[in-house]
């Protein structure tokens, strides 16, 4: 179970969340048309997947940096979350030194210089993918047999994030987190995308921050809007719904 550790961005976000109430639903996608919805318990239980893969298996110290390059989605939330939770430093910067690469599903093959290439499908129960060349691995299936919960070993010194602009301590990325504005319980509906840092941090993130929930979207027009109804969300990022607030 995540400690309450401000040091670490995933146990400072999902600790406070996990002694509440597990089954409240925390990210809800659609993509596709297809609806996917963790609740807190299995988020935190993916992430801990996520963190056992990268520490347990590929060996990876607090510090080291994981490649993301992969967009919104149910699976990129525990990514994300996990690589905090083991104390690495995720970046969307596709480096030779990084310890690990998690692509999207059908992406050029060329993309991820890293050693270990996860492709991450996207599919709404986590089906593998079909699409993996001789020097990747399926991230499902390489996932799947990790353990369900983890323990931190150890604060990044580096930095949660990396990106062209630089580097991201752990703090400056939780005080963007918890400096939006959201209401608590907030049940933020979004369609913009998560890039680093601030796309995340002003997302799911903030919605985690807030003991609220996030519904993400890559859906448009009339369909957008009803499923904002239909998850009664509270406010709303990128699209206007009628009667609620919208950020920025």
């Amino acid at each position: 179970m995540p400690t309450d550790n401000t040091s670490n961005v995933t146990a400072a976000l999902l600790g406070p969340l996990m002694r509440g109430d597990a089954h409240r639903p925390r990210v809800t996608t659609y993509s596709g048309g297809f609806r996917t919805e963790l609740s807190t318990a299995s988020l935190a239980n993916w992430s801990a997947k996520v963190a056992g893969l990268l520490l347990d298996e590929l060996g990876c110290r607090p510090g080291d940096l994981v490649h993301v390059g992969v967009g919104a989605g149910w699976q990129t939330a525990p990514i994300l979350l996990g690589s905090w939770w083991a104390g690495l430093t995720v970046t969307d910067l596709d480096l030779p030194e990084a310890a690990a690469s998690f692509v999207s599903d059908g992406a050029d093959p060329s993309i991820g210089a890293a050693d270990e290439v996860f492709v991450v499908s996207g599919h709404p129960l986590g089906a593998p993918s079909q699409q993996i060349a001789a020097h990747q691995r399926d991230f499902t299936t390489a996932v799947l047999p990790q353990a369900d919960r983890f323990a931190p070993r150890g604060p990044a010194d580096a930095g949660a994030v990396l990106t062209s602009a630089g580097r991201v301590p752990v703090d400056d990325l939780l005080a963007a987190a918890r400096g939006v504005a959201l209401h608590p319980g907030a049940r933020l509906a979004s369609i913009l995308p998560w890039f680093l840092p601030h796309g995340v941090a002003g997302t799911l993130l903030a919605a985690l921050a807030a003991d609220g929930s996030l519904v993400h979207s890559d859906s448009t027009g009339q369909t957008l809007i009803d499923q904002a109804v239909a998850e009664r969300a509270t406010v709303t990022a990128g699209f206007d719904v009628t009667g609620l607030a919208r950020l920025g």
